[in-house]
């Protein structure tokens, strides 16, 4: 070939112009944010087949230059070696910029083609789509059980169901009895509870055991990872989960979808939203309010798909408007989230839940910005869990498809979030698990609902909280204040009381 790399590189390359809408409606299902990202992904997936694509008859789709398409240097090298193996062999040998291009497009147009069928194969679910392509490169899929989605984020193996989980019983390790045997935690087996909380005062070693935990956890299930850091104590590599920092990194979120677009769901999804934005703190919303913020959010869900914050705050200010209402806390607080771009509506809950993720909320983010997160992505969680079909018991252990963590969960908890509530009491059936990290007992003590009573592990470390409090949850003779560095007091789904257990020896 006479070509140069650098011609390649400054050269045109288009497919015809049906494939290039398809390419879009690529970047859509998988969240990318480039043209060549799904373009890459289908000219890799054409050259996976043996023989050529037939020639592309015309090339009227939008161009990428071959240095966005193929990058530079060694990576160029290795793209163009690849596309001429794969040329036709009764062809001449490619000898300018043209038939290169033409090449290309081909492979562009068949690969995206290839690449719908599979999508249409998985019925849309990115987990099950991301398997049929390692299936058709011939990688292997043993060892660490988790393979990469085309947006660069690891997704767990594939759940019987066809959504990313774990099959079978897992056993976690949470410490050593006073006779030095390992306690363990069956955390999805017959008739226990997934969810469990962790408390203690600061220092006491709760987030370090957390950690431990969820380290464990990975080791025996590759499980998608749900993670709300308050301090930033869980934002490690050891999870393989994208770390997320609202608002500086948005989180890739369409919060607010659902799935019919009839009356009665736009309704419900109103609702919905209404009640998570009532218990923010500070909103100051009587029923004229919630009421306005239904109405609001009605007009915004109707109107817009996908809908975003700021579409209900402007619906907010013409309903407020419409009955001469003046503004109030209300209209204040979703001024006030709107302020940063706290989601980005580029992945489906379906999508999104099916990967790892730790969302950073330092005390920096303002508290309004903070609580509206957790409180929409929680209720967005609870609607996805619960659409789906009950999971598949294995060996009578419940399939798990979601962990979900809350460190400093104080935080939370004082909202009485209903989304919540509904986690702890509805999602095991779903294969959802929830891990709340508190400071002290006291903390569950205003809910409405009793969350520790759902609970299959309790875990009480050293802490100042009342003896009355620590007994109601423990039983009789748990001294918490008594505990040592590394010791708390740990009590099972059915067992009549606590036992005092070592979950980490402090270094000498």
């Amino acid at each position: 070939m006479s070509l140069s790399l650098v011609e390649i590189a400054a050269a045109n390359f288009r497919t015809d112009e049906a494939s290039d809408a398809l390419n879009t409606t690529f970047m859509d299902r998988l969240g990318m944010r480039k043209r060549y990202l799904p373009a890459r992904l289908a000219i890799s997936r054409s050259l996976a087949v043996a023989n050529a694509p037939a020639p592309l008859e015309n090339r009227d789709g939008k161009a990428i230059y071959g240095d966005t398409l193929f990058g530079t240097g060694i990576e160029l090298s290795v793209w163009l070696a690849l596309i001429i193996e794969h040329a036709p062999e009764k062809s001449p040998p490619i000898q300018d910029r043209r038939q290169l291009v033409g090449l290309v497009g081909a492979h562009w147009r068949r690969g995206l083609q290839l690449l719908d069928q599979e999508w249409a194969d998985s019925n849309g679910d990115i987990a099950r789509f991301v398997h049929r392509l390692v299936d058709a490169a011939g990688l292997p899929t043993s060892g660490a059980g988790q393979i990469m989605t085309p947006t660069g984020t690891e997704v767990g193996a594939e759940h019987p169901s066809g959504h990313s989980g774990h099959s079978g019983q897992i056993d976690v390790p949470i410490g050593q009895d006073s006779s030095g045997a390992q306690v363990t935690w069956s955390l999805n087996g017959a008739g226990g509870s997934p969810h469990s909380a962790i408390m203690g005062g600061v220092g006491a070693g709760k987030t370090r055991t957390a950690v431990a935990m969820l380290r464990a956890l990975q080791e025996r299930a590759r499980v998608p990872l749900l993670a709300f850091d308050f301090k930033n104590d869980l934002g490690t590599d050891a999870f393989q989960a994208s770390i997320l920092e609202p608002p500086r990194a948005p989180i890739p979120l369409d919060v607010l979808a659902f799935k019919n677009r009839d009356a009665i769901a736009i309704d419900q999804a109103a609702l919905r939203f209404r009640d998570s934005f009532s218990h923010l703190k500070g909103s100051r919303v009587g029923d004229r309010q919630r009421d306005a913020l239904y109405q609001a959010a009605r007009a915004a869900l109707a109107a817009e798909s996908p809908c975003q914050l700021d579409h209900i705050r402007d619906a907010l200010l013409n309903v407020y408007e419409a009955h001469e209402m003046k503004h109030d806390g209300a209209v204040s607080t979703m001024q006030e989230i709107c302020r940063f771009p706290l989601f980005q509506p580029t992945h489906d809950p379906a999508a999104f839940f099916q990967q790892s993720w730790i969302i950073k909320l330092p005390s920096d983010v303002p508290q309004d910005s903070r609580m509206i997160v957790v409180n929409l992505v929680l209720d967005a969680l609870n609607y996805y869990l619960n659409s789906l079909p009950d999971s598949e018991l294995t060996d009578g252990a419940r399939d798990l498809r979601l962990f979900c963590v809350v460190d400093e969960a104080h935080n939370v908890l004082g909202n009485k979030l209903p989304a919540l509530s509904n986690l702890i009491r509805m999602s095991r059936s779903k294969g959802g698990a929830i891990m709340l990290i508190s400071q002290s007992p006291d903390d569950f003590s205003g809910q409405d609902d009793d969350f520790l009573s759902e609970m299959g592990l309790v875990m009480a470390f050293s802490t100042n909280a009342p003896p009355r409090n620590a007994a109601r949850i423990l039983g009789k003779g748990a001294k918490l204040h008594q505990l040592q560095t590394g010791e708390c007091f740990a009590k099972l789904r059915g067992d009549p009381a606590a036992r005092k257990i070592r979950a980490w020896k402090p270094p000498p």
